[in-house]
């Protein structure tokens, strides 16, 4: 795997400018996913205390939350949680299951209007996520040290795995023998709720297949409120 040497140079030197830069005015998004593992496994050594947030949406997966306990405990993390009342039914009665309505209603509810929130209660200058540019056109079109001045709460995000793949990420977690949730080996290979999320089993399909199609197609919608 020297292959990926490179790729993990960068995104350390992305993350050590960026603690150097920002420090405890700094938080790093936690969802559960192999991506955000990696860069905060990254992260650590640079800052061991290092403020994490995790977004509870009040309907992730039973595996998800008993893997972000196990990680919490394990690596000893400085995490916050947030989350909004769940409000699920009343998006679904009001536009319809399955709808690109509800899943902008419900996205925001749930997700994006508790992290803006954590982002705020924790005064943060800057939030790093582990998006990669080839999950959607919306990311790809991101750049590692982004400055998001029309947010209700400005500050910067940093995204320092942009130009990995899916198989990087797998073998980051291989090479440095990182427990992963436990979903990935049922067939997922992108996690979120549990209403919007399920199995990816075509073999060759792109990753994001098993997300709802009406969810990926308002993403650019949901990025300009504050969407990763």
């Amino acid at each position: 795997m020297s292959y990926l040497q490179p790729r993990i140079n960068e995104s350390e030197k992305i993350i050590k400018e960026a603690v150097e830069k920002f420090g405890k005015k700094m938080a790093i998004g936690f969802s559960g996913g192999t991506d955000s593992l990696v860069v905060l496994n990254m992260a650590l050594p640079y800052m061991w205390d290092i403020p994490v947030l995790f977004v509870d949406t009040n309907y992730q997966f039973p595996e998800t939350y008993e893997f972000i306990d196990k990680i919490e405990k394990e690596w000893n993390l400085n995490m916050t949680r947030i989350r909004a009342n769940p409000e699920i039914d009343y998006y679904r009665k009001g536009y319809g299951d399955k709808t690109k309505d509800f899943y902008f209603k419900c996205c925001m509810h749930h997700k994006i209007k508790p992290m803006m929130q954590g982002i705020k209660d924790l005064e943060l200058e800057a939030f790093m996520v582990g998006i990669r540019g080839c999950e959607h056109p919306t990311r790809a079109e991101e750049i590692p040290f982004s400055y998001k001045p029309d947010f209700d709460y400005p500050h910067w995000r940093i995204h320092p795995i942009l130009d990995w793949g899916m198989q990087d990420v797998i073998d980051y977690t291989l090479l440095y023998n990182i427990p992963v949730n436990p979903l990935y080996a049922e067939g997922y290979t992108s996690l979120g709720c549990t209403h919007c999320t399920s199995k990816n089993l075509t073999p060759g399909a792109h990753e994001r297949d098993g997300r709802a199609r009406g969810r990926e197609l308002i993403k650019a919608k949901m990025k300009a409120e504050g969407y990763n």
